[in-house]
């Protein structure tokens, strides 16, 4: 399962939405596809994230890193333990935690929660999946740092990055919210 957000632009804040997508794929197949609309710079992120994977069956599920929407965190603490399986972050760039915190303090008055996400998903860890392109980071809940390694790299045959979480971004971005419609 790989998870990403859609396009949004900004500056417009809490007033605005994006798109979050799930795909499912077997291989490179994909086997179903699920989004909805989060709040920019929000906190349903996690909660919308599991409406989307509920009777869905999957081993593992890969995000594009935590942050989605803005600063929309999904705990991937939080996460793994809810649905009992392994959640892996990866991002292309490591990380400026400081900068995050300072950005958080600087814009949120629940600055200190959202915070907490992000050190909930820590250690963060490298892979190199593709010889001739730059590594990659992920943090790993609910399997070692070495499987999600091993997961990384196993689905890693276009580029870099995971296949799941390629294929999620492409969907992801060729979505506006205004074309979703939800019951």
């Amino acid at each position: 399962m790989g998870v990403d957000d859609g396009a949004f632009w900004a500056g417009r804040g809490r007033l605005g939405k994006t798109v979050l997508v799930a795909v499912l794929l077997e291989g490179a197949r994909i086997v179903d596809l699920r989004l909805a609309p989060i709040q920019l710079d929000g906190v349903d992120g996690l909660q919308v994230l599991l409406k989307l994977l509920k009777q869905l069956a999957y081993d593992v599920v890969m995000l594009s890193g935590i942050s989605f929407g803005g600063f929309n965190l999904i705990d991937i603490k939080e996460l793994a333990s809810t649905i009992s399986k392994p959640v892996i972050a990866v991002v292309r760039e490591k990380p400026n935690n400081r900068a995050v915190r300072d950005a958080l303090r600087k814009h949120f008055d629940d600055w200190r929660r959202r915070w907490a996400i992000v050190q909930h998903a820590a250690p963060l860890y490298s892979c190199k999946p593709v010889p001739d392109e730059p590594g990659l980071y992920f943090e790993v809940k609910g399997t070692s740092p070495s499987t999600a390694r091993r997961i990384i790299m196993g689905s890693s045959f276009v580029s870099r990055l995971p296949e799941p979480v390629r294929v999620a971004g492409i969907l992801a971005k060729g979505v506006r919210v205004s074309s979703i419609s939800l019951p």
